[in-house]
């Protein structure tokens, strides 16, 4: 994740958004992925940093196959994709 200005030089390859005051970047082929082992209990990582513990509900769907750390992040986080 970088953080710029608004007239930083912004890297070919990256996306960047506008948050509390300045701008977050991130590489466009950044994936979600699930880190199962968390001491605190599994652990979503969206493509631009931001972190959300599942709940137990995405955790079953996750198990049986339903979802995935894409699917996940595209339900509660569009934006993203816009």
């Amino acid at each position: 994740m970088l953080w710029a200005s608004e007239d930083a030089p912004q890297r070919p390859g990256y996306i960047y958004r506008w948050v509390c005051g300045g701008y977050v970047g991130y590489p466009k082929s950044v994936r979600p992925s699930i880190n199962w082992k968390h001491i605190d209990g599994p652990l979503l990582y969206y493509r631009d940093g931001q972190m959300h513990w599942l709940t137990l509900w995405e955790r079953l769907c996750c198990w049986l196959g339903r979802d995935d750390a894409e699917s996940i992040e595209h339900k509660r986080r569009p934006d993203l994709y816009a």
